[in-house]
Order: C-alpha cells, then structure tokens, then sequence
C-alpha cells in the first residue's frame, strides 16, 4: 500500500509531462487501485458480496483504460484492428459474466484472464511497433514503455498463479510461497512504473 502512495503521489507530481499523452488517465487509474485494495482489506472480513462488486468493476474500468492507451499510440492499422477486436472480445466476455455468474457473489475469474491475456498481446504489440520506428532510439525516456515492462511481467508471471488459486487452492505452504510471489511480482511492477516517472521526458 505504501508502494501504491508513492508511485500514486509521482505520478500527479509527473503530470504534466504526460498530460498530452494518452496516459494522462493513468493517476485516476492509479488512484482507483489504490482506494479498491484499500477499501477490499477493510471488508475481507464479512461484507464478502461487495468485495466481489468492487474487484469486478475494477477490473473491467483497468484492462478497459489499457486497451484504450495501447490503441491510441500504436500507429501500425493491423495492430489496431487487432486491440480493437480484443476489447470487443473482452467487454463481451465481461457482459458473459455479468449474465451467468453473480456480480455480486462471484469473483469474474474468467473476464481478469481474458483481459490479462489480452494486455499481454497489446504490449507485445506495442513492443513490435516500437523497433519499427524511430522510438526505439529514445525509449528509456518514454513513460509507457516503463509501465509496458512492469505490466508484462506481472501478468505473465500472475496469470498462472491466479488460476492455481482460482481453481486448485489448498491451505499449505506451496500457497505461502505463491502469495509470496504474487507480492513480489506487484513490487516489481510498481518499481517499474516508478522508473518510468523519474526517467521520462516530455514528448
């Protein structure tokens, strides 16, 4: 939580460097997982159908912002076309959840996989079109291409862990160490984002 402040705080102080950016959202974003995990350690105990409500809107308005910053600067048409049926296909797979599983009672396991996934294939994306232009040669100054890097290696190391917990969890050490982990891999995230705020330069 404290990682959430800080990086939080750096990115209103940052602003308006990135204002003109597509990420100009990003605080409110930021802002947004920082009061949900706040406000889902306040009701793990008891209230457990609003904790479901909350994470599942959450993750709908993050992947949603994502797949809207990596549509608006990658240039390449294809690759936009392909963004665009990826939203699609999430926002349909949300709208699946909504109707057969519980809002309210359920955590919508399969809308975070599919987002994820497909957050996974927008970075790569925005990977190939970066070494297709002259990017390339500034990149380390480039905010997005920070927050690219700690949100790929999240997911792809978080994905696997969520659906052992999801589908396969048993109360013993092999978990500690996933959740151990898991921690580690949201550090690491947030480092990188971090990174990003201090090195960046206006574009």
């Amino acid at each position: 939580m404290t990682l959430y402040v800080i990086v939080f705080i750096i990115a209103l102080i940052r602003l308006p460097l990135y204002k003109d950016t597509p990420l100009k959202y990003l605080p409110i974003i930021l802002f947004i997982t920082l009061a949900t995990e706040f406000v889902g350690q306040l009701l793990k105990i008891g209230h457990r159908d609003f904790i479901f409500l909350i994470y599942n809107i959450y993750y709908f308005l993050y992947f949603s912002f994502f797949f809207y910053v990596f549509m608006k600067v990658i240039d390449v048409v294809s690759f936009k076309k392909c963004i665009k049926i990826g939203l699609a296909i999430f926002w349909l797979v949300f709208l699946g959840d909504i109707v057969f599983s519980s809002i309210l009672k359920e955590s919508f396991i399969i809308t975070y996989i599919v987002g994820a996934g497909i957050l996974i294939l927008c970075i790569i994306l925005y990977y190939i079109s970066i070494l297709q232009s002259s990017l390339v040669l500034v990149v380390k100054n480039d905010l997005l291409f920070w927050i690219s890097v700690g949100l790929f290696l999240f997911y792809i190391g978080y994905i696997p862990i969520k659906i052992i917990k999801t589908w396969f969890y048993k109360p013993d050490s092999f978990f500690e160490i996933l959740l151990i982990i898991q921690f580690s891999l949201i550090i690491l995230m947030y480092l990188f984002f971090l990174t990003g705020f201090l090195w960046m330069k206006k574009r």
